[in-house]
C-alpha cells in the first residue's frame, strides 16, 4: 500500500489510524485500506487552534467492493494543547458532534426539512494526540469565501437564517436537556482567566493603542481616539464587562467563533451563476458557550460582512435572523415563552461592547492578506517583537480593515459604547 504525503504530517497517520476512522464513520467493518494520500492544509493566519489535513483513502469492503473516501483531520499537536488546554476545545467539539449535532439534524428532518448544520463526524482520538475527523465538505461542492473581502448580502442572509435555526434548536435542547447544552459549555475563548492574563492585555491592548494612534490622524476622529486611550487605562475591567455576565434574557449555545472561515457555502446550478448560495454549513464548534444570543450576532456582524452591507443592511439581517428563529421555535416542541423582536434587539444592544472588542481585537487579524499573515500562529504571538510587527501589519495589510473600523468606531461612539 502506498502512502503519499504533501507537507509535514504526524507519523502515526498510518493504515490502522485511517482504518479505524473509516470503519467508525462509515459504520462498516473489516475494511481493507488500499492506499492513502495525505495533504497538509494548515495555513498560518487561517488555523490557530489546530493543524488541518486532508486524507484521500482508497479501501475495499468485506464484499470486495472498491471505494474511496476523503476526510478532513483536525489535529491538535502537543504544543497547541498546552496553549489552549484550559479551553477544553477537544472535549467541547467532540460532545457537540456526538451528542448535540445529530439531535438537531434529526429534529429538523422530522419537521420535514432536509437540514444539515455541519460536516459529518467520522472519528475522534485522544492518543497519541487529539484528532477529530470529518467528511470533506469540498467533496460535496462546498467552498469558502474570502476572509479578506467579507460576505456580501446574499451570503450574510443565508448565514443569519441558519444561525436563527441553530439558536432555536439550542434553546429547545437547553430546555429539555440542560445537562448537555448548558453544563458542558460554561465559557468561551474570552473568559475570566484568559482576559486577566498579562499576555492578553499585552497583545490586544497594544492593538487598541495602535488603532487609537492611527485614527487620531483621521478627520473628526480625534475625540474617539482619546476615548480609546481611556478605555486602555481600564482595559481588563472593560473587556470583562463586555463579556460578563454571559447570560441574558434570551440564551443559546453560541457558536463562539462565527466568522467567514468557519462557513462553507454551496451553489446550485441557478445560484452559481449569480454567486447566490443555496446552502451554508458551519464548522469549528470548539469555542461554543451558553449565553446571550447577542454574542454570536455581534461577533458575526463585526468580523465577516462587507462594509456596504454593514452600513445599509444590518437591521434587515437581524430581522431575517429573528424570522428564522421564531419560525423554528414555533415548529419545534418548544414550551417556554418565545422571545419578541424587541427582546432580540435588546440582547444585541447589551452586547455591543463585546462587538467593539471583536472589531479591534479579532477583525484586523482576520482580514489580513495572506502574504502578511501566513507566518501567524498562537505560539509566535507570545514573542513581543513578532507581535509588535504583526500589529503594525494588521491595520495596514488590507484597506478594508481601517475603512470598516472607522465606520464601526463612529457607530459605537454614537451608542456610547466607548464612554
Amino acid at each position: 500500500m502506498a502512502t503519499f504525503a504533501i507537507g509535514e504530517i504526524p507519523n502515526y497517520f498510518n493504515t490502522e489510524f485511517f482504518k479505524r476512522a473509516l470503519e467508525n464513520g462509515l459504520r462498516m467493518g473489516d475494511l481493507k485500506i488500499q492506499g492513502i494520500s495525505i495533504e497538509n492544509l494548515t495555513i498560518g493566519g487561517e488555523n490557530y487552534c489546530s493543524n488541518i489535513y486532508r486524507a484521500n483513502i482508497k479501501y475495499k469492503t468485506s464484499e470486495d467492493q472498491y471505494n474511496e473516501q476523503t476526510i478532513i483531520i483536525k489535529n491538535m499537536p502537543k504544543q497547541k494543547q498546552s496553549v489552549l488546554s484550559r479551553l477544553n476545545i477537544y472535549r467541547k467539539e467532540t460532545i457537540f458532534y456526538l451528542d448535540i449535532k445529530p439531535k438537531m439534524e434529526a429534529l429538523m428532518w422530522y419537521l420535514g426539512e432536509p437540514w444539515n448544520l455541519a460536516a459529518r463526524h467520522f472519528h475522534s482520538t485522544t492518543e497519541p494526540e487529539q484528532n477529530i475527523m470529518f467528511e470533506d465538505l469540498s467533496m460535496l461542492g462546498f467552498t469558502l469565501e474570502s476572509r479578506q473581502v467579507g460576505l456580501d448580502l446574499a451570503h450574510a442572509q443565508i448565514v443569519m437564517k441558519k444561525l436563527g435555526e441553530y439558536h432555536a434548536l439550542t434553546m429547545m435542547m437547553a430546555e429539555r436537556t440542560p445537562e448537555i447544552i448548558i453544563d458542558h459549555f460554561p465559557f468561551g475563548l474570552l473568559n475570566t482567566d484568559s482576559i486577566k492574563k498579562e499576555a492578553f492585555r499585552a497583545l490586544f491592548g497594544a492593538q487598541l493603542l495602535k488603532l487609537a494612534t492611527l485614527i487620531a490622524e483621521y478627520p473628526k476622529m480625534e475625540k474617539i481616539s482619546k476615548k480609546l486611550l481611556k478605555y486602555y487605562d481600564h482595559f481588563t475591567e472593560r473587556v470583562l464587562d463586555s463579556v460578563y455576565p454571559l447570560r441574558g434574557a434570551v440564551n443559546v449555545l453560541n457558536h463562539g467563533d462565527l466568522w467567514v472561515n468557519n462557513m462553507f457555502f454551496k451553489y446550485d446550478s441557478n445560484s452559481k451563476k449569480f454567486k447566490t448560495p443555496s446552502e451554508v454549513r458551519f464548522i469549528d464548534f470548539q469555542l461554543c458557550y451558553y449565553g446571550s444570543i447577542g454574542f454570536d450576532i455581534n461577533y458575526f456582524l463585526n468580523t465577516s460582512i462587507q462594509l456596504d452591507v454593514l452600513k445599509h443592511q444590518r437591521e434587515s439581517l437581524i430581522e431575517g435572523y429573528y424570522a428564522s428563529l421564531l419560525h423554528t421555535l414555533k415548529a419545534l416542541p418548544y414550551t417556554a415563552p418565545q422571545p419578541t423582536f424587541a427582546d432580540v434587539l435588546r440582547e444585541i444592544a447589551q452586547r455591543e461592547a463585546f462587538g467593539f472588542f471583536v472589531s479591534f481585537g479579532f477583525f484586523p487579524l482576520m482580514s489580513m492578506f495572506t502574504m502578511d499573515s501566513q507566518d501567524n500562529s498562537l505560539e509566535k504571538f507570545y514573542d513581543e517583537e513578532f507581535a509588535r510587527h504583526k500589529i503594525e501589519l494588521m491595520f495596514q495589510s488590507n484597506p478594508r480593515t481601517m475603512e470598516a473600523l472607522c465606520y464601526s468606531l463612529q457607530r459605537f461612539d454614537e451608542l456610547r459604547v466607548l464612554d
